[in-house]
């Protein structure tokens, strides 16, 4: 995982993080980010924990991109960081969502820090027959939109989705109490799709 900078104005920038993706013999990093994170227009920089930064050269937008939905992405490049402890993520699709109720994901503990120690939870937000939301149960805190939720199977990380922010319910349709939740965006497989096909096009 990096950070990832945006410039807004002066002395002002957008952060939030960025999934480096597991993209064999490339010279360039490709990541996954949450789409709002990413002004279009503004100069952005990926930025690992050890003060090694690359300018994001290349940035392409899920088709028909919407802040907060299932579209809420975008597909960066930029030169590849050297550093070797760096974790980079395969894709994983979970497609079934009836299946999803407490899957154990991984997430990072706070915004400072890189690694993806804290497990947790999906679980499935029914607030009507139409709409669902996929929510995981880690603390998170500002700036984490885009990071990644991961899972480890056979020691390979596996990138399953990414957090698009705080979802917060008056009444959460579990406990029927005041709650607050993390919003992921998960991949399926038609999402898995799109990146791989932005992925070819920009290599």
């Amino acid at each position: 995982m990096l950070r990832l900078r945006c410039a807004l104005e002066t002395d002002i920038s957008l952060q939030s993080r960025i999934a480096v993706l597991d993209i064999p013999h490339s010279k360039y990093d490709f990541a996954l980010a949450a789409g709002h994170g990413v002004p279009a227009d503004r100069p952005c920089d990926a930025q690992d924990f050890n003060g090694a930064s690359e300018r994001i050269d290349i940035i392409r937008f899920a088709e028909n991109f919407e802040a907060g939905e299932k579209t809420d992405w975008a597909v960066i490049r930029f030169p590849r960081i050297k550093n070797p402890n760096l974790t980079r993520y395969r894709l994983e699709p979970l497609a079934d969502l009836e299946n999803l109720e407490g899957v154990e994901v991984r997430f990072a503990k706070a915004l400072g820090l890189s690694e993806n120690s804290q497990r947790c939870n999906l679980t499935l937000l029914r607030f009507s027959e139409t709409d669902q939301k996929v929510a995981h149960d880690c603390r998170g805190v500002p700036g984490q939109s885009g990071s990644p939720v991961t899972r480890i199977v056979d020691g390979e990380h596996r990138l399953v989705g990414t957090n698009v922010g705080q979802l917060w319910m008056f009444k959460s349709p579990k406990t029927g109490r005041p709650d607050r939740k993390g919003y992921v965006n998960l991949l399926d497989k038609d999402i898995v799709a799109e990146i791989e096909s932005v992925i070819a096009d920009i290599r």
